[in-house]
C-alpha cells in the first residue's frame, strides 16, 4: 500500500510493545481477565478462581544470552544491570566483578527484575510478533485480492471494506498465540476429552499396560 511508511511501522512497533506491557499488567488485576469460566449471564457475578502464577507479581532473570546480542557499553547504561566475572578464569566460581580487581574476568550480565508479573513478558514476545510478522498475513490478504482483481473482501465498512480486511493480520497472529500460549504459558493442557483421544491412538497391548496403571493408583 502507497500509505504505509517506515515511521508508521516503527511508531507502531513501538506503541505496540509499551501498549502490550503496561495494558497485560492492568488487566492481570481483573478476574474476569484471569478466571476461567463456562457460564453466560445476564447480569455476570463475581469471578473467583486461584490465579495461575503467570498473573502474579514475580521476581525475574533476564536471560544472559539477550545481552550478548547488544554491544556491552550499552548493557552497562541499562539500569540494574550487574556484570558477574570469574575468578582466575574458573567458571565455577562466579562473582560481581570489581572494578580494577586484576583476577576477575568478565562472564556475563545479569538483570533481576522484580514486582513484574510473568504476562508481561509474553505480552512484550506477542507485542514484538505483531509489529514484525503479523502485518505478513495482510501482505497475503493483498496478494489474494490482487490475484482475483479486487480492492477489497467486501463492502460492509464503508472506506475499509469488509471485516476479512480489518482482520487480515489475525491470520497469523491467531496461530502464533496459540503455539506461544501452549509451549510457554500452559505446557501441559491435560484434559480428558484429550486423554481418551490418546488413549483410542494407542495400541491394544499399550491400551491394557494403561488401564493396569490407573487401576494401581
Amino acid at each position: 500500500s502507497p500509505n504505509k511508511t517506515w515511521e508508521g511501522f516503527i511508531g507502531g512497533w513501538i506503541g505496540t510493545m509499551v501498549a502490550g506491557w503496561h495494558l497485560s499488567r492492568f488487566m492481570a488485576q481483573y478476574t474476569w481477565m484471569t478466571c476461567p469460566t463456562n457460564s453466560f449471564s445476564l447480569l455476570p457475578s463475581k469471578l473467583e478462581c486461584e490465579l495461575d502464577p503467570v498473573f502474579q507479581p514475580a521476581t525475574n532473570i533476564v536471560p544472559s544470552q539477550i545481552f550478548e546480542l547488544v554491544p556491552s557499553a550499552l548493557v552497562q547504561m541499562i539500569p540494574g544491570v550487574v556484570r558477574i566475572c570469574m575468578v582466575d578464569g574458573d567458571s565455577n566460581d562466579l562473582t560481581a566483578c570489581v572494578s580494577g580487581e586484576d583476577r576477575h574476568t568478565h562472564h556475563h550480565f545479569e538483570l533481576m527484575v522484580k514486582n513484574v508479573y510473568p504476562v508481561q513478558i509474553h505480552a512484550l514476545g506477542l507485542s514484538l510478533f505483531a509489529s514484525f510478522v503479523a502485518p505478513f498475513g495482510g501482505f497475503l490478504a493483498s496478494a489474494i485480492k490482487r490475484a482475483y482483481r479486487l480492492k477489497d473482501f467486501a463492502s460492509y465498512i464503508p472506506g475499509h471494506g469488509g471485516m476479512m480486511d480489518r482482520m487480515d493480520c489475525q491470520l497469523l497472529m491467531a496461530l502464533c498465540t496459540w503455539v506461544h500460549y501452549n509451549t510457554f504459558v500452559k505446557m501441559t493442557t491435560v484434559s480428558v476429552p484429550k486423554m481418551l483421544f490418546m488413549y483410542k491412538l494407542m495400541k491394544e497391548s499399550d491400551q491394557e499396560e494403561f488401564l493396569r496403571q490407573i487401576g494401581a493408583l
